[in-house]
């Protein structure tokens, strides 16, 4: 799995779990976690396309979640 693809579930995860939040505040707190989470894999992509990715970086395994 890309980085970008890793960042792009990880907002996704936020995203549900803000839709089941009941805590107003909680909701906020999940979808703003989720829009970093999305910038990150824009910015990942940005570097990729451009050329600025280190080499390595699309074989950089990504630690399991904690």
């Amino acid at each position: 799995m890309s980085t970008r693809s890793h960042y792009l579930k990880k907002a996704n995860t936020c995203a549900d779990a803000a839709k089941t939040a009941r805590d107003p505040a909680e909701r906020v707190a999940l979808l703003q976690v989720s829009q970093c989470f999305i910038l990150l894999a824009d910015y990942v992509a940005a570097r990729q396309e451009h050329g600025t990715a280190h080499r390595g970086d699309e074989q950089r395994a990504v630690p399991p979640d904690s």
